[in-house]
């Protein structure tokens, strides 16, 4: 059974998902596979671009104007109802960056009005359009798709917190403020496109100790549970966080048994040498489900901590629920019957 709390979440999650942010042409070039290496098919390609939610679909323009020519119909019809097959691309977790100018070969002039788009670790997009207000209108239907997508998941957050969270065994003991680490056994992902990695999670509160290094809270993730080998390097570190929310199933249905967690913030990955700097990014995480244990309880019994540590959405003290408070996990959530949080016009 879906909580009222979720459903109008879920209604606006699937609106959003629906949502077509741009559509058009543009010329399109696979620069970098998933192992951060040119593809031997590396080419611009004339093509046409939708964003619906947070999919990418990219249809290659000439088998468009096939597929027209055989059908009897205009090549400018609806690329969504041509039977040519697109390539997805899903930009949930993508980053995007503007290039004004990029150098060309054999002595051509500059490509200009790019955007650089990668969705892993190692891969790129480039993205080149015909003007620069093209470029702009692109980029704003990419950050906007993004921006909606994180915030209602951080909303789901909220919500999930509200409708599940407040009927679970001893609800109130674990929102009192703790300075106890919390430690369970964790499956972790360090980015997109990465292997899942087995690992012993521990959350250390802010102030632990009243040690001055931990005013902020951190996670340690270890290979091991044994307390003498964790006295090595961790895994990884988050020494800060800016969001951390719940992820939505692909299906309401799902929901009790999900225990799917983004992290984004400061993560330090270290190699066998110890080394490993700094960096903004993002990681998921999924605890492991306990015998006869909901998975979104066990999702629960970690993430409250997670962001007691990190000083997230008015934890450790009350929870901000407030839809014009930056700091908030519910900001800027339209009201019924609205689905959007802006227009393309707005961004």
């Amino acid at each position: 059974e879906i909580p009222p709390e979720l459903e109008s979440i879920i209604n606006v999650i699937n609106a959003q998902q629906s949502r077509c942010y741009y559509e058009g042409r543009f010329v399109f070039l696979k620069d970098l596979d998933a192992d951060g290496k040119p593809p031997a098919d590396r080419e611009w390609r004339d093509v046409y671009g939708q964003l619906v939610g947070t999919v990418f679909s990219i249809w290659e323009s000439s088998e468009l104007e096939r597929a027209a020519a055989a059908a009897g119909t205009s090549s400018s019809a609806s690329a969504s109802n041509s039977p040519v097959k697109p390539t997805y691309i899903n930009i949930a977790d993508a980053s995007l960056r503007l290039i004004e100018s990029l150098p060309a070969s054999n002595g051509a002039p500059p490509i200009t009005n790019v955007i650089a788009l990668s969705t892993t670790f190692k891969n790129r997009f480039l993205l080149q359009f015909g003007s620069r207000s093209t470029m702009l209108l692109w980029s704003s239907a990419l950050r906007l798709a993004l921006f909606e997508s994180v915030s209602l998941q951080e909303a789901y957050t909220g919500a999930l917190l509200a409708g599940k969270g407040s009927k679970l065994n001893g609800i109130r003991l674990l929102l009192q403020e703790t300075k106890f680490k919390h430690q369970d056994w964790v499956v972790v992902r360090f980015g997109a496109g990465m292997p899942w990695t087995r690992c012993w999670a521990v959350i250390t509160p802010a102030g632990y100790k009243k040690k001055k290094q931990n005013k902020t809270g951190r996670i340690d993730f270890f290979e091991t549970k044994k307390a003498k080998q964790r006295k090595q390097q961790p895994l990884a570190t988050i020494s800060a966080a800016k969001a951390v929310y719940a992820v939505y199933p692909e299906s309401s249905l799902l929901i009790n048994n999900s225990t799917l967690l983004k992290i984004a913030g400061t993560i330090a990955v270290h190699d066998d040498a110890g080394n490993g700097a700094p960096r903004d990014g993002f990681i998921f995480v999924m605890p492991e489900i306990h015998p006869g244990v909901y998975g979104f309880e066990t999702l629960i019994r970690f993430l409250i901590p997670t962001l007691d540590s990190f000083s997230l959405y008015g934890r450790p003290q009350r929870f901000n629920a407030d839809k014009f408070d930056i700091r908030s996990i519910m900001f800027g959530l339209p009201d019924p019957p609205s689905t959007r949080y802006l227009d393309l016009a707005d961004v």
